[in-house]
């Protein structure tokens, strides 16, 4: 009898510590709440392509690192913005380079720097010197 009351309870026990990690992961996954934003990009031939991010990362920067949007250098100004889907713009190489704008307005901080509002258009603009 002993034998089965040990086996009962190291079984609530299980199923209890079961239910408390899935109590635990449904309140991680709603901390990683998903963010939406418009992505536009102006080329070098003056061309506008247009994409939606959906995100669970914090800044744009990230967001956009992370699908492979936008590749840079880190510098003491944070990052440098050189090839955005692909295509590089180098000061230094090309005297062009990446303005980045929010909702048509040059932005006043870096991509890595800029947290996500939900629903905002950011956007990159090929600019030459």
């Amino acid at each position: 009898m002993k034998t089965k009351t040990t086996i009962l309870v190291l079984l609530a026990a299980v199923l209890i510590f079961a239910a408390a990690c899935g109590s635990a992961n449904s309140a991680t996954a709603q901390s990683q709440h998903k963010k939406t934003f418009t992505l536009e990009v102006t080329d070098d031939t003056g061309n506008v392509s247009s994409q939606t991010i959906i995100t669970t990362e914090e800044t744009v920067g990230a967001a956009l690192v992370k699908e492979g949007v936008i590749e840079g250098t880190e510098s003491e100004f944070g990052l440098m913005v050189m090839y955005v889907n692909g295509l590089r713009a180098d000061y230094d190489e090309d005297g062009a380079w990446w303005a980045f704008y929010i909702n048509g307005e040059m932005a006043m901080a870096g991509v890595d720097t800029t947290d996500i509002d939900e629903g905002e258009t950011y956007a990159f603009v090929y600019t030459e010197a």
